[in-house]
C-alpha cells in the first residue's frame, strides 16, 4: 500500500503543477507519445523478463501491494519452540513465520527428521537461501533495468513529432502552429521520464530491498535450526538469536516479548 500511496502523492504533485501552470490536462495528452513509450516499454519487458521465474515475478509484484512488516519476534519465537522441541516433527505445526523464514524452518525440520547433522543442514539450507535470494534479486534487477527504456522511447516519440513539425513548417505552417506541435513533441519525453522514475525504478528498488530483507530473515531462521540440531540450551539459543535483531525485537523466554535489556533497565 505504501508503494501505491507514494505513486498517488507523486501524481498529485504533477497534477498540482499543471494546475499551477494554468494548463489544461488535455495539453499533456498525445496518442503518438502514449503508443511509443508504453508500447515500446511493454515490448522490451516481454523480451527481457526472466519469465521462467513466473512464481518469483508474481511474488515480486504482490509484494509491491503489501506494506513491509517486520517479523523478527515471530521468527525468534518459532526458533525457540524448535530448540525446546529439539527438532521434533510436531514443531512444524507451531511455526508462525512467513516467507523465506517459514520455508527455512520447514526444510530444516525435514532435514533434521532425516537424520542430517548440523554441518550438512547448514550447507543445504544456506544454498537454498542463496538460490532463492538470487532469483528474487534477478527479478528486481530486471525491473530496474527496464527503467532505462521509457526515456529512450520518449525521445523516439519526440523525434517522430519533430519530423512532422519540420514537414509542417516546410508546408507553410505558422509560428503558432509550430509552437503547439513542438509542445506536443515534448510530451513523449515527459511520459518516458515519468514512467521510468515514478513507476518502474521505484518498483525495482522496493523488490530488491524486500529480497535483501527476506534473506536476513532466512539467515536468522537458519541459525535457529542449527541451534536445535546441535542441542543448544534454550537460554543460550535465545541470547544468540537476540543478537541478530534490534533491541526492541528481542524476546525473553521467561516473559515473552520483553527484551532482556528492558528488564535490566526496569531493575
Amino acid at each position: 500500500m505504501l508503494f501505491l500511496l507514494s505513486i498517488l502523492i507523486a501524481l498529485g504533485a504533477v497534477a498540482g503543477s499543471i494546475v499551477h501552470l494554468d494548463q489544461a490536462a488535455s495539453t499533456y495528452y498525445d496518442a503518438v507519445a502514449l503508443f511509443v513509450v508504453f508500447g515500446g516499454t511493454f515490448s522490451v519487458a516481454i523480451s527481457t523478463f526472466p519469465w521462467e521465474m513466473r512464481a518469483d515475478i508474481v511474488h515480486a509484484f504482490r509484494s509491491l501491494m503489501k506494506a513491509p512488516r517486520t517479523q523478527w519476534k515471530t521468527i525468534i519465537e518459532d526458533g525457540i519452540q524448535i530448540v525446546r522441541a529439539q527438532g521434533a516433527s510436531q514443531a512444524a505445526a507451531m511455526i508462525q513465520s512467513r516467507g523465506l523464514a517459514r520455508f527455512t524452518y520447514l526444510d530444516g525440520l525435514e532435514l533434521m527428521g532425516l537424520g542430517f547433522d548440523a554441518e550438512t543442514i547448514e550447507v543445504i539450507l544456506s544454498e537454498r537461501i542463496r538460490q532463492r535470494t538470487e532469483r528474487r534479486t534477478r527479478v528486481a534487477n530486471s525491473i530496474r533495468g527496464l527503467s532505462k527504456y521509457p526515456p529512450a522511447f520518449g525521445l523516439v516519440g519526440t523525434v517522430l513529432t519533430l519530423v512532422s513539425l519540420m514537414r509542417a513548417i516546410a508546408g507553410g505552417a505558422t509560428s503558432q502552429q509550430a509552437g503547439v506541435t513542438m509542445a506536443v513533441a515534448l510530451v513523449a519525453t515527459l511520459y518516458g521520464l515519468l514512467l521510468a522514475n515514478l513507476f518502474i525504478n521505484p518498483a525495482g528498488e522496493r523488490v530488491l530491498n524486500r529480497a535483501t530483507f527476506e534473506a536476513k530473515e532466512g539467515e536468522l531462521a537458519l541459525q535457529a535450526v542449527l541451534l536445535a540440531a546441535r542441542g543448544v540450551p534454550v537460554l543460550q539459543a535465545q541470547e544468540f538469536l537476540n543478537s541478530f535483531v534490534p533491541d526492541s525485537n528481542r524476546i525473553n523466554v521467561l516473559k515473552q516479548g520483553v527484551a532482556p535489556s528492558s528488564m535490566k533497565g526496569a531493575a
